[in-house]
């Protein structure tokens, strides 16, 4: 029986099994805190469209085990179909369960750590880079500043979709891998040290506004929809910082063309981080630090998973 239970999760890729492990946990959340204040009604629909993603999900892996591809043009359309969306499914799911716990940190734990954070700035610098980057603020300095923060989500779809088209799967897994692993090691972080950043604990220290013309305007709204102070403690690790920092190291192996013409897009975003005021430096060091172990330990972490799968073992067999 015992055994039994190990082969079905090896039957998952690594991606998939700790999709399956964040879910437990955001679930009880869920169903502990409905009723507290600050628990936002929105969450129910998120949770919603994240349990269909992960039905979808599973039954995408049925599918294949049923071996229902046929060799027919229509079969082998189906086949890459559901490839495609094996691969990628685990990343939108990844999102979905940021979206659904983020709001709740501060009810999972209410002790931000916010002066740690400010101390720990004062004693590496010896300033707040958040109040030094202020005396530089323009109209046309925060437009761009919030056009590279926004544009997070797109660096992460391109180099990866880049690398999927091309054909360079070991490329791809290694990176997506490493990107969903560095996301889910960073949500333990924004439960283990809620921080609501500069924007909120350094406010009465601000004297101009991040103002900025309708570029602004649009996309601050975007970002900061739904921000109170009963959400989004999701300061420490900096995955901004942190998964943008793990794409370069991924490009600089696989493809450095790419890395070099992306890195003044990637250092423009790192600077938006503390421009912004949505993070500390220290934010910024823990997550360059984060990205930096996953680069190393993820790939063998996956190859050591991927051995133990059936679809493996009976590939060296046959």
């Amino acid at each position: 029986m015992k055994g039994a239970r190990f082969k079905f999760i090896f039957k998952l890729r690594l991606e998939e099994f700790l999709a399956l492990i964040l879910l437990i946990p955001m679930l009880f959340f869920m169903v502990i805190y409905c009723n507290k204040e600050g628990f936002r009604a929105s969450n129910v629909d998120r949770f919603l469209i994240t349990g269909l993603v992960f039905l979808l999900f599973l039954g995408i892996i049925k599918l294949k085990d049923l071996k229902l591809l046929l060799k027919s043009k229509m079969g082998r359309l189906l086949k890459i179909t559901l490839e495609f969306l094996r691969e990628t499914l685990p990343f939108a799911f990844c999102i979905s369960i940021y979206t659904n716990m983020h709001d709740m940190v501060h009810l999972v734990n209410p002790n931000d750590v916010d002066a740690s954070l400010i101390a720990w700035d004062d004693l590496l610098l010896g300033f707040q880079p958040a109040k030094y980057l202020e005396a530089f603020i323009t109209p046309e300095l925060t437009d761009f500043m919030y056009f590279s923060y926004s544009s997070f989500l797109i660096y992460i779809l391109v180099f990866t979709m880049y690398l999927y088209v091309t054909k360079k799967k070991v490329a791809f897994r290694e990176t997506l891998v490493s990107i969903i692993l560095t996301f889910y090691i960073g949500y333990v972080g924004y439960v283990i040290f809620p921080a609501v950043g500069p924007k909120f604990a350094m406010s009465h220290l601000f004297e101009t506004s991040l103002s900025g013309t309708f570029i602004t305007d649009r996309i601050s709204f975007l970002v900061n929809y739904e921000i109170s102070e009963y959400t989004r403690r999701d300061c420490f690790p900096s995955l901004h910082n942190g998964i943008i920092f793990l794409i370069l190291l991924f490009a600089f192996k696989h493809e450095k063309i790419y890395a070099f013409l992306f890195l003044p897009f990637a250092i423009a975003l790192f600077i938006s981080t503390l421009y912004l005021r949505y993070h500390y430096f220290v934010d910024m060091i823990a997550g360059f630090l984060l990205a930096t172990l996953v680069f190393y330990f993820g790939p063998v972490l996956n190859n050591w998973w991927e051995k133990k799968r059936p679809e493996t073992i009976q590939v060296k067999k046959g």
